[in-house]
């Protein structure tokens, strides 16, 4: 494990809406990781900011606080509160997965280019990531994870293929993890209807545990406005982490 380079660090800060960077130094045990912070670096378009903290109480009461300032309304999934103020990026305080430290968070994405994180601790503003982080996100490479943790065995997957049709490549062996983590959930003993090598019975099987975790589908198609427009002369000098 490692941490962000300096001048990551301080870019990605700068680049988070005024009002989660307020959020985060009022609520210190709140963490930004993943998507947003690989979108930053690499100059990718944003979808949203994935928020998360070690207390659904406090999750929900930051969610509270900041839809209310942003006048904005909220969207509860089993995952997540999601606050929407389009044309505003969308702001998801994850509580399905609890986290106490900046490590054990990282460690559960399932991807190397989405273990970064941020957070506003002891009056400062900190990162770790892992040590394949850099690596894998310039070689725009895939490498799975096997994280242990309670999801739908399909989330990966379909991830894999989100990035795929970003441009990202994955080697035949992360492709055979994501790939074992989906079917050895079935207990193909268990399902009747699946005769031995009845390919059209398994499809189904498997197309039923495809399920989308992100909350933010019902969203699709809004075109949200970035906050902070990224420019080549922009040095980032709003934020001194």
């Amino acid at each position: 494990m490692q941490n962000l380079t300096n001048n990551d660090l301080h870019f990605v800060v700068s680049r988070l809406p005024k009002d989660v960077r307020s959020l985060m130094t009022k609520y210190n045990n709140l963490m930004v990781a993943g998507g947003f912070i690989r979108s930053i670096i690499t100059r990718e378009k944003v979808s949203d900011i994935d928020i998360f903290g070690e207390s659904k109480d406090m999750l929900e009461k930051a969610a509270r606080e900041i839809a209310l300032n942003r006048k904005g309304r909220i969207y509860e999934t089993d995952n997540a509160v999601t606050v929407l103020s389009s044309p505003r990026h969308p702001l998801q305080f994850i509580h399905r997965w609890l986290y106490t430290n900046l490590v054990s968070l990282s460690d559960s994405f399932d991807y190397t280019v989405c273990q970064a994180v941020i957070a506003f601790r002891d009056n400062k503003w900190i990162s770790v990531c892992s040590d394949m982080f850099y690596p894998d996100l310039a070689a725009r490479r895939l490498n799975y994870t096997c994280p242990q943790r309670s999801e739908d065995v399909g989330g990966s997957m379909l991830r894999m293929r989100k990035f795929l049709s970003r441009g990202y490549t994955i080697q035949a062996l992360s492709m055979a993890k994501v790939i074992a983590r989906l079917v050895t959930s079935i207990d193909w003993k268990m399902v009747e209807s699946c005769a031995e090598n009845n390919e059209h019975e398994a499809t189904q099987i498997i197309t039923n545990l495809l399920r989308e975790v992100d909350p933010l589908t019902i969203i699709d198609g809004v075109d949200f406005v970035d906050e902070h427009d990224i420019s080549d002369n922009d040095t980032s000098k709003e934020i001194n982490p």
